[in-house]
């Protein structure tokens, strides 16, 4: 029977805080909290103690709290890294992989330079180390200094050129061949498309993902959590990505699947349009709320679908 279908219980229940939006950490205190009203309630009368544990630990969970309020404190007053492992959604600036520990992989680290006489500069030698996808799209020329600005007169060249030096901008070669990957499989199969991402059988692969296409997509492999993207978008740009980049990338058969993600999350920060809805895109900054936090990032967005291709937070 659904809550809906009883009109108490459905008026008192609040969905923003609980079943998937359920914040853990707001949980955990206020069963604290009903446990020590209850023991405060038994030297009253055990039978009051039972009583209210009961309608505490009801309150808890068709509300989400006991306390009103105890949502915004926790956000406030925990500590990030704590309301981290009880966050559901991806981290921004985070990779796409999750490990065992439930920790995503680092798409923004920069590797150590390598010692090794021979080795490129800024490369690594391991597969366990991180990248910089900015250094290495720019060993391999696949970034190029931005002049597509068109200007009407010289001087507005040369502005246009003082004001972009510093920006960059994907080669049109990969930028059209990300555009065709990012076109083949839009409509494909993903649980097939991410079989091939984790070279495993389809048949361990599962995707989760809410209604809409702008809801966070999870993928499991043999029911276990391997990888989460912002959005279908963000799931579709990645992608692409590999295909593109593994035509370009000399190194890329001896990447691990942690250092590919990377270097494949690191090109949505040049998306133009919509990977899944190909339409124009949006740059804001926005304050972002999770079921444990809330916090500023810069955010990629597609105006028409709304879903959201890339987040990095400040």
């Amino acid at each position: 029977m659904k809550l809906q279908q009883v009109p108490i219980l459905a008026h008192v229940h609040n969905p923003e805080y609980t079943g998937e939006n359920r914040c853990l950490p707001c949980t955990i205190v206020n069963l604290v909290i009903a446990g020590i009203l209850a023991v405060a309630a038994a030297v009253v009368s055990p039978l009051l103690a039972v009583a209210v544990f009961g309608l505490s630990v009801a309150a808890i969970a068709l509300r989400g709290y006991l306390v009103p309020g105890t949502p915004t404190l926790t956000k406030r007053y925990f500590p990030d890294w704590l309301l981290a492992k009880f966050d559901k959604g991806p981290e921004p600036g985070a990779g796409t992989l999750v490990a065992d520990d439930g920790s995503t992989t680092d798409a923004g680290a920069t590797s150590a330079p390598s010692t090794d006489d021979g080795a490129e500069p800024g490369h690594t030698d391991t597969a366990d180390e991180p990248i910089d996808p900015e250094r290495w799209l720019l060993e391999y020329d696949l970034v190029v200094p931005c002049s597509r600005t068109e200007t009407d007169d010289g001087a507005g060249e040369a502005e246009a050129d003082t004001e972009m030096e510093d920006d960059l901008c994907l080669t049109e070669e990969l930028e059209e061949t990300w555009r065709a990957a990012i076109d083949e499989r839009r409509d494909g199969d993903r649980v097939e498309q991410l079989a091939a991402f984790f070279d495993v059988e389809q048949s361990a692969v599962a995707v989760d993902q809410a209604d809409g296409a702008e809801q966070p997509v999870r993928a499991r492999v043999e029911g276990r959590l391997a990888a989460q993207w912002e959005s279908d978008a963000a799931l579709l740009a990645d992608l692409g990505s590999m295909h593109a980049l593994a035509e370009r990338v000399p190194e890329w058969p001896s990447l691990s699947l942690e250092q590919r993600s990377q270097l494949a999350n690191g090109l949505r920060a040049f998306v133009e349009t919509c990977p899944s809805c190909t339409g124009e895109i949006s740059l804001d900054e926005e304050t972002v709320e999770s079921c444990c936090r809330s916090y500023q990032v810069y955010a990629i967005t597609c105006d028409d679908c709304e879903s959201r291709v890339l987040e990095v937070r400040q």
